[in-house]
């Protein structure tokens, strides 16, 4: 899904909380939507540029600009455009702007002969028809891309996005975010899930519960000292529609807009968003790592619907999956830690206050944790430095 630019977000700041501004689908808000689509849907087939002036008189007719913009920008990202010729256009067009800028300034009176005899040596040079040469010639610029499709929408769904893109386009600017969350009465298999998106996007958290259906988690955030700090802010941002699909939660962040902190209360009722489907694979490592365990030794099957475990302390740990197998009927509990930092697998540790039976880490060496450090820890760890390798996970298994 794209975000929202930042000079088409809109919000409000009251003092210190900052207040985003969501729409609903109202009667003018929905006309105003239907135009755009429409605007979108009949391009198909046409450049970009005539996709531009047929919204633009929009644009300057509207006084609500920046919705306008966003919900353009939205609309944007479901276009695909028709693939680039072959040929390289860039080269081709200034070799005959070179050649054009030769022809003796007596030949512009009789211009059209000497621009077709220009292109028709240029198409047989490029082994295309002239029509193609032309079609192609300014094919790379923005305003001159051809239109292939449009996924299609309708009003309302327009809106539910617009609204999920402004909430997800301002968690890019958080410094910290915590949320609590109250579970219904199938609370192991909720929880379950929401530790499962949370990992599915390589996110750093701590979990706590507070009752026996609520739970607190502190999320690490872009505003924090991380490497690649822009990559792990898509990722939370990408994991916000999680959240509003839960009955009953709460979520607080610190966010920094233009130099200033501001706090952001965020609720189940901010907007109805946009229908998604939870993650049910794992990280990309945890999964690859998987696989492979299963090709070496068919009598591993692989289970990513694991339970809590408990560390002590009120907090919990998921694994990755759990590897079975059928000779042995063991069950052995995986958990992948390639993207976490140092001090945040250090705190986790910290939180062990007993050992955890038949739980393996599977730990980068990119961390740069001590060794020694964990040479008494109550974890199993078998560590990698580029992929995890199956074959270390099994000796592992094979010296408990």
């Amino acid at each position: 899904m794209a975000f929202i630019p930042k000079d088409y977000q809109r919000f409000r700041i009251d003092g210190q909380n900052i207040i985003p501004q969501y729409i609903k689908a109202t009667p003018s808000i929905v006309a105003t939507v239907d135009q755009l689509i429409d605007c979108f849907r009949f391009a198909v087939g046409e450049s970009y540029g005539s996709l531009r002036d047929s919204y633009e008189p929009l644009c300057m007719e509207s006084q609500r600009h920046r919705l306008i913009r966003g919900i353009i920008h939205l609309l944007e990202s479901r276009l695909q455009f028709e693939a680039p010729a072959d040929a390289d256009i860039v080269g081709l067009r200034m070799k005959i702007f070179e050649r054009a800028a030769q022809i003796d300034g007596n030949a512009f009176v009789n211009r059209s002969k000497w621009r077709d005899d220009l292109l028709d040596e240029f198409a047989s040079e490029s082994q295309m028809s002239r029509q193609a040469l032309e079609d192609n010639l300014y094919a790379d610029l923005k305003d001159e891309r051809q239109i292939a499709s449009f996924e299609d929408a309708d009003a309302d769904e327009i809106v539910a996005h617009y609204n999920l893109s402004l909430a997800k386009s301002l968690l890019m600017y958080a410094r910290s975010l915590v949320f609590t969350v109250v579970f219904d009465t199938t609370t192991a298999q909720s929880v379950r899930k929401l530790f499962q998106c949370l990992k599915f996007y390589n996110l750093l958290f701590e979990a706590t519960q507070i009752t026996e259906s609520a739970w607190q988690f502190t999320v690490d955030c872009p505003g924090s000292i991380l490497p690649q700090p822009q990559k792990y802010a898509i990722s939370l941002a990408s994991f916000l529609p999680t959240l509003y699909h839960f009955a009953s939660w709460h979520a607080t962040a610190d966010l920094t807009l233009d130099g200033k902190n501001v706090i952001w209360q965020l609720k189940p009722d901010d907007f109805k968003p946009p229908r998604m489907v939870f993650p049910e694979r794992l990280s990309e490592e945890a999964d690859r790592l998987a696989q492979r365990l299963c090709e070496i030794d068919p009598d591993i099957t692989i289970d990513s619907h694991v339970p809590l475990l408990n560390l002590g302390r009120q907090s919990v740990w998921v694994p990755d999956f759990s590897m079975n197998h059928k000779g042995s009927k063991r069950k052995i509990y995986v958990e992948v830690v390639g993207f976490w930092r140092a001090d945040y697998f250090n705190r986790r540790l910290q939180s062990l206050d007993r050992p955890i039976d038949d739980l393996i880490i599977v730990l980068s060496e990119k961390m740069k944790i001590d060794k020694s450090q964990l040479a008494n820890s109550p974890l199993k760890i078998v560590y990698y430095k580029r992929t995890p390798r199956p074959q270390d996970v099994i000796k592992a298994i094979g010296s408990w």
